[in-house]
């Protein structure tokens, strides 16, 4: 029987994450009926197959795709979707623990109409011992909304499914965004101009396996500032001013009020170097107040896009 839905996992050097992500799609309740696994080895040094157990029950087809790959992300995922059989498509990743209904749950609010993309919680705080960074990233995009449409700056993988032609007729993902970040915003904006509905639903939920820091989300959101952020900013229109990015223009530059001018001169002083070294080593010692991680996300953004760092 042909697939109902291709579910496509890029992965280099995936580990135990990798390891507890297969155990929970191997769990996977479809009420029978078949679904597609691919696995896209983004250049792992070990071949996933030969590191990892790729047993599956018959209903399942698993693929393995190799590249030959430093790991440019969006070149993996289009890989996925490339490969796929099914009319429909769940994006995710190697670090993630799924429910044992998750896969059913998507299927189930396509066929009703919910939306032509269905995107659900990815869950970072889940553990008992969850720090409070975790905690806190789990309010970030969509979270805590209602259910309900969303927009297209907030459209995350992960816990993501579409129709595979939406994928097809866009061209995917774009792999000139080869550093890390932002070719899910990206797309999410090239998505929106096919005049397609997004539909966000928090009981759909995913909990995230990675356990990076508030440091190393720092260094990374500078990475994705200078790449991701940038690109975006430069191809799509619509993303004007995405992430707070008009408040590093020039002081003086149109419009030029003076509570704009006092904006701009604020959020240069915020960005200082050293400025931002002490918030973070704060939040790293007490985690609170929450807000000081949104300025640690944000300012490292704008960091890495007006070509600084913070280190």
């Amino acid at each position: 029987m042909k697939p109902e839905i291709s579910v496509q996992i890029p992965v280099r050097d995936g580990g135990d994450d990798f390891r507890e992500c297969l155990e929970s799609l191997r769990k996977q309740d479809t009420g029978g009926l078949p679904w597609e696994l691919i696995i896209v080895d983004d250049g792992s040094r070990i071949p996933v197959e030969d590191d990892f157990d790729l047993s599956f029950p018959e209903t399942v087809l698993v693929k393995i795709l190799h590249r030959n790959s430093t790991g440019n992300r969006p070149e993996a995922r289009n890989a996925g979707w490339q490969a796929a059989t099914a009319s429909l498509c769940f994006l995710s990743d190697s670090d993630m623990r799924f429910p044992e209904d998750i896969i059913l749950k998507h299927m189930e609010m396509h066929r009703r109409g919910c939306g032509d993309v269905i995107m659900g919680a990815r869950i970072n705080g889940w553990m008992q011992d969850a720090s409070p960074w975790q905690q806190w990233f789990d309010t970030r995009g969509m979270g805590g909304r209602a259910a309900g449409l969303f927009p297209p700056k907030y459209f995350v993988t992960g816990n993501v499914s579409l129709q595979t032609s939406l994928l097809r007729e866009t061209g995917g993902f774009d792999p000139a965004i080869d550093r890390y970040g932002g070719e899910d915003t990206e797309f999410g904006f090239r998505l929106a101009r096919k005049d397609v509905s997004l539909y966000w639903d928090p009981d759909l939920r995913v909990y995230h396996l990675d356990s990076v820091t508030a440091r190393e989300h720092s260094r990374k959101m500078v990475e994705y500032g200078g790449s991701g952020l940038k690109y975006t900013l430069n191809r799509i229109p619509e993303a004007e001013g995405l992430l707070g990015s008009n408040w590093i223009k020039p002081v003086f530059s149109e419009p030029a009020s003076p509570a704009t001018m006092t904006m701009r001169v604020l959020v240069k002083l915020a960005l200082l170097p050293p400025v931002y070294r002490c918030v973070l080593r704060w939040m790293e010692k007490f985690g609170k107040p929450f807000f000081l991680f949104t300025y640690l996300s944000v300012g490292g953004c704008l960091m890495g896009l007006s070509g600084r760092n913070f280190e």
